[in-house]
């Protein structure tokens, strides 16, 4: 064993990964040993791998370290990303970078080091990305800095995940880089799904963070497990769709992704038909005139049209003459027309019963707002003469959701006589 570091008596690193390490420290001189001391191999016992703890300069990591860490090594995964996207625009950003400038010495990078893709940039790294780039690009002016990095060794994927999700969580990450981070750990199966439908493109990965064009994985998740739930609902059940969770475990979409058949026809269909209807729905606001509003544009991807969209998809399996109508909706309406018609939708509402503030259909994500929206998707494909959405179809259809949602709690009640 090489004897420029120590190795805790309470660990037992295998010979693969020493030979590992024996390979790094052949690579690079970290400044502890430069000055004759001895690393130390700690151990974590949380996540079950080895690092050091050492200091490298700034010339070698912009030389040598990746920003584009993936969870897999192989061609086909590279391009996923455990890190977030790069905003060199923030303010929070722009302050880093004058630190940079100003010759700070950043602390706990946290970085693998893996030869097994892009040999030539050995050092993935899963938490400093920002700090990274803004030494990148200050390096010429503010001189050879030193930076603290906590360099891991031989991780497994699920290792790869569980730290790049703790080293971004403790900086406020989005909800929806998480997401991606356990879908990633999960399989590709979602994310093949949707860039085979088009809604992604091929190559492309989901989104972190809100986005007008590509999705986040949540509302992929809320695609298909509504799909499914109204799939597997009965004629006569009381339909609610759901929004599934962000930033957490979902058991729902656990459960239903275990059932799902990525290749069946008609899950392939409906997210071709969805992606159809979110691409047409922006392309006629964005180019149009009037009520150019960019919560218009990307209003296919609102969380409770997607649910209650894909639920009308699955509910309408069993009936061609209605799935047909339901699909053709972004064919009722010509252009400049949008066809989810997202103004009348936001000016529907229940005279008497929804407040001031209420801002329309398809704004919120509470049950009520999911049910609602699904009701104007099931009377427009079975009891609309003209098969496109209106503000008076948007209101009947509140009224209609509305009484059944009385009834329904008027038979839970007598339900318990």
């Amino acid at each position: 064993m090489n004897n420029s570091f120590l190795v805790s008596s309470q660990s037992n690193p295998s010979g693969e990964l020493l030979e590992m390490i024996d390979d790094f420290l052949d690579a690079f001189t970290p400044y502890e040993i430069e000055i004759g001391s001895q690393l130390v191999l700690y151990f974590d016992k949380r996540s079950g791998a080895y690092y050091f703890n050492c200091h490298l300069d700034g010339n070698t990591l912009v030389s040598k370290c990746d920003l584009e860490a993936s969870i897999d090594s192989d061609d086909e995964d590279e391009i996923y990303k455990l890190n977030r996207d790069i905003t060199e625009d923030k303010a929070a950003y722009k302050l880093m970078e004058q630190d940079a400038f100003n010759g700070r010495s950043f602390e706990d990078l946290v970085i693998e080091y893996d030869t097994t893709y892009r040999e030539q940039k050995p050092l993935k790294v899963y938490g400093g990305q920002h700090r990274i780039r803004a030494i990148t690009n200050t390096i010429r002016e503010s001189g050879n800095s030193l930076h603290g990095i906590r360099v891991y060794f031989h991780l497994s994927r699920e290792q790869k995940v569980e730290i790049a999700t703790v080293n971004n969580t403790s900086i406020a990450v989005p909800n929806d880089l998480l997401d991606r981070m356990r879908e990633q750990l999960l399989g590709s199966e979602l994310r093949d799904w949707c860039q085979a439908v088009g809604l992604l493109a091929q190559g492309e990965d989901f989104s972190d963070r809100r986005d007008q064009v590509i999705p986040t994985v949540r509302i992929a998740r809320t695609l298909i497990v509504n799909y499914y739930r109204g799939l597997q609902a009965q004629d006569d059940d009381f339909h609610q769709p759901v929004v599934c969770k962000s930033g957490g475990i979902d058991e729902d979409y656990d459960e239903i992704r275990k059932q799902v058949g990525w290749n069946d026809p008609g899950l392939l269909e409906m997210g071709r038909q969805f992606a159809r209807l979110h691409q047409l729905q922006r392309q006629r606001v964005n180019e149009r005139e009037q009520d150019k509003n960019a919560e218009f544009a990307r209003k296919a991807l609102s969380l409770s049209i997607v649910a209650s969209w894909a639920y009308a998809a699955g509910l309408f399996q069993r009936n061609a003459e209605y799935l047909r109508y339901h699909y053709l909706l972004p064919d009722s309406v010509s252009a400049p027309a949008d066809p989810l018609n997202a103004k009348d939708l936001s000016e529907a509402r229940l005279k008497g019963t929804d407040p001031d503030t209420y801002r329309g259909l398809g704004t919120r994500n509470n049950s009520t707002e999911l049910g609602r929206m699904l009701e104007v998707f099931l009377v427009l494909a079975t009891r609309a003469s003209k098969k496109r959405i209106t503000k008076q179809l948007a209101n009947a259809a509140i009224q209609s959701y509305e009484a059944k949602r009385a009834t329904y709690q008027a038979n839970k009640v007598l339900g318990r006589i």
